[in-house]
């Protein structure tokens, strides 16, 4: 039964997500992404379209806080692993919870890696790789993301 639970679970994030990803309206996708379990949203965000999202369960792996604005093709990633390859047998995959704090503006095109948290009214510049924790208040850019300014 819990088999059939946990697929059923996994079913109805999957239909959310990929709706999520093309409706017009910010608020819709973020209606759609609510739904998903193991995804906390706050309020007042703005949500890009075309976002990416890789998640490892339906567990807590994804918490956006309040006010925060996500621009288009944001790409987080909260598993990454060599899946079939031998390089598996190294223990390389890495599944760790995303967190976006208040205030934080996520520019167009950013990479978000697995077990990041994104300080407070901070902003990642666009087409960043963002491999290390963010502090509050901080502009980070490039790639891999630098801290170029504190606000």
């Amino acid at each position: 039964m819990k088999i059939i639970l946990n697929h059923f679970i996994s079913l109805k994030n999957t239909i959310m997500y990929r709706l999520a990803r093309v409706m017009v309206a910010s608020r819709i996708r973020v209606f759609f992404l609510r739904q998903c379990s193991g995804i906390y949203i706050g309020k007042n965000i703005y949500l890009g379209p075309y976002l990416i999202l890789n998640r490892f369960t339906n567990e807590d792996t994804l918490s956006i806080g309040d006010r925060v604005a996500i621009s288009p093709n944001v790409t987080i990633i909260t598993s990454s692993g060599p899946e079939s390859s031998k390089l598996k047998l190294k223990k390389l995959e890495k599944r760790k919870k995303v967190i976006i704090k208040n205030d934080a503006w996520i520019g167009t095109g950013v990479i978000i890696l697995p077990g990041i948290t994104i300080g407070e009214g901070s902003v990642c510049g666009a087409g960043s790789v963002v491999t290390k924790d963010v502090e509050p208040n901080t502009i980070v850019v490039g790639v891999p993301a630098k801290v170029i300014r504190k606000l």
